[in-house]
């Protein structure tokens, strides 16, 4: 398939460009447009959850009431994901 061959060599291009050029990779990294769509405090609200997720996997008790609708339910996500990138 001769499309599949230009996309191959377009990927490679972009692959050499995000590594050969930190500058770029940071200017056009697909991750940007996320963050730019939430607030600033969103790194920091998303190292709490992770923190909250190492407590919870350390038996670490918490209550109903400990962590907010919104952040019970992240937290799932975050052990969602977790989970498939371990293959359980």
């Amino acid at each position: 398939m001769p499309g599949l061959e230009v996309e191959y060599k377009k990927f490679l291009q972009r692959v050499h460009e995000e590594t050969e050029d930190p500058q770029w990779n940071i200017a056009n990294h697909p991750a940007r447009k996320i963050l730019a769509r939430n607030p600033k405090g969103f790194r920091e609200w998303v190292n709490y959850l992770d923190q909250m997720l190492l407590l919870k996997q350390g038996g670490y008790h918490f209550k109903n009431n400990d962590l907010s609708l919104t952040d019970w339910k992240a937290l799932a996500l975050l052990e969602q994901i977790q989970s498939i990138r371990c293959g359980e």
